[in-house]
């Protein structure tokens, strides 16, 4: 989806491309971490002047000269619980309030020429219509674009890199060398799965994975991680493609009960994702412990933490790096290269 804007947008008439800079007066501003990663795989890194508090891409980030300017901020504490953190956010949303807010003496000096954004998900980004009546009235005097983004699958996930790529000015060559990077390397990934069954002979069961993107209360990871799984080699049934996440009962993970467990948490790193499986599920004097500890996956110690951030809730090409954690897990392949570490087995 694209909204263009500009002084022209008041009067409901949106500003053309040919209006809009490209080239070497790009101004970009990105207002999720995928968008900005997406930005930087396209070759375009130099351009972006404007970015959240949560986007870490080191291209962007380390780039010669003055960093990018940080336009956003959070009304949520990143360091409280998880059912905390959950509890606010339903009270947010429920009095239709924003998680975040655009910070309007950062953003107007920018003059951007291009602002991405999205409206697939309030809890992950400013809400789409704070921006677009911001930008509306903070950069009314020039032109601009507002591009909006949401993938839901794999498929959305590279229609969005030629979206963003064609809307940037990007050339074919540089969309094209992205694309083909994210095939290439899921492509790599499957071949290795499947030369690794065919090897150890295994039958026509495949692995049942969850995905869990939190833990109180529990979600079931959504949108592409079932064809993450299935591209790993492993069989998933908590959502189906493209389907939202969802909070599900640990009656559900019972009776579900999986062969592989994979902790990938929106929008925290490893660490805090290890931290928080065994203080909510893996304390003995926990709540939790006594029917968690009897799941399949718990007792054959085949539970996996990862940083669910980077590699399952940004969609992006990040989302390859997270199929390869899942081929990991489940397979043991491609072999995780020891200075990487992306995830970590935790047992009883």
């Amino acid at each position: 989806a694209m909204a263009e804007g500009g002084n022209d947008d008041v009067a409901g008439e949106p500003a053309g491309p040919a209006t809009v800079a490209t080239g070497d007066d790009l101004r970009i501003v990105s207002l999720l971490p995928s968008l900005t990663d997406i930005v930087a795989e396209l070759g375009l890194a130099e351009r972006v002047v404007g970015v959240t508090h949560e986007c870490d891409n080191g291209l962007v980030l380390k780039r010669a000269g003055k960093g990018p300017v940080v336009v956003t901020e959070s009304f949520i504490d990143p360091k409280a619980e998880q059912k905390e953190i959950n509890d606010a956010v339903i009270e947010s949303l429920a009095q239709n309030h924003s998680l975040y807010a655009l910070k309007e003496d950062s953003l107007r000096p920018l003059a951007p020429t291009h602002v991405l954004t999205q409206s697939l998900c309030d809890v992950c980004a400013v809400a789409f219509e704070q921006v677009k009546s911001k930008c509306a009235r903070l950069l009314a005097d020039k032109p601009y674009k507002l591009l909006s983004v949401e993938p839901s699958t794999l498929q959305d996930v590279q229609e969005s890199i030629t979206l963003v790529g064609n809307n940037l000015g990007a050339s074919r060559e540089a969309i094209d060398a992205a694309l083909n990077r994210f095939d290439t390397k899921k492509a790599a990934i499957e071949a290795a799965v499947e030369e690794h069954l065919s090897q150890v002979g295994v039958g026509g069961e495949k692995p049942r994975v969850a995905v869990l993107e939190w833990c109180e209360p529990m979600f079931t990871g959504g949108h592409w991680i079932q064809e993450m799984v299935e591209a790993a080699g492993g069989s998933y049934s908590l959502a189906k493609k493209g389907e939202r996440s969802r909070v599900m009962s640990q009656e559900e993970l019972k009776e579900y009960d999986p062969d592989v467990i994979v902790m990938a948490f929106c929008g925290f790193d490893l660490e805090r994702c290890e931290a928080d499986t065994r203080k909510i599920l893996m304390d003995q004097q926990g709540e939790h412990y006594a029917w968690w500890s009897q799941l399949r996956a718990v007792r054959d110690g085949r539970v996996f933490c990862t940083d669910g951030n980077q590699y399952f809730s940004r969609p992006s090409h990040q989302l390859v790096d997270g199929i390869g954690i899942l081929a990991q897990v489940m397979h043991g392949v491609p072999r995780q290269d020891a200075s990487e570490r992306r995830w970590t087995r935790l047992t009883l």
